[in-house]
């Protein structure tokens, strides 16, 4: 397990079952984090060379108004074959709805769930 700390937020990565896990725990109050985290995460799913990610964002705190900075980072603008499942409390679903049409813009699948059974299940259903 590989992991990035800084700005107060820190990424566990573990790659299983074909796919890249983070894990992101702290806080990103800022744009500058909130930047960090998808760079960060973007770099790890190059490195691995993985195209299905899954993201939990549980454990990070005062992120609402970086959702965006986070999951739709401007590196994956092109990138095309992503599938991104993202792991959130029931409570956020409403803020998804704009990220996950403005990701298929982008080339890319990205849902959000607040179940993980759920999460893992769509993306190795992958068709």
């Amino acid at each position: 397990m590989r992991y990035f700390r800084a700005m107060g937020y820190r990424i566990d990565f573990a790659v299983r079952e074909n796919l890249l896990r983070a894990v992101v725990s702290g806080k990103a109050p800022t744009k500058p984090a909130a930047n960090g985290i998808a760079s960060d995460i973007a770099e790890g799913a190059k490195r691995e060379a993985r195209r299905q990610l899954l993201v939990d964002l549980r454990r990070l705190g005062n992120r609402i108004g970086s959702l965006r900075s986070i999951l739709l980072p401007r590196g994956w603008r092109r990138v095309t074959d992503y599938r991104v499942a993202v792991i959130d409390i029931k409570e956020n679903s409403p803020y998804y709805v704009f990220i996950e049409l403005a990701a298929k813009k982008r080339g890319y699948e990205l849902r959000c769930f607040d179940n993980p059974d759920d999460a893992l299940r769509w993306l190795q259903a992958r068709g």
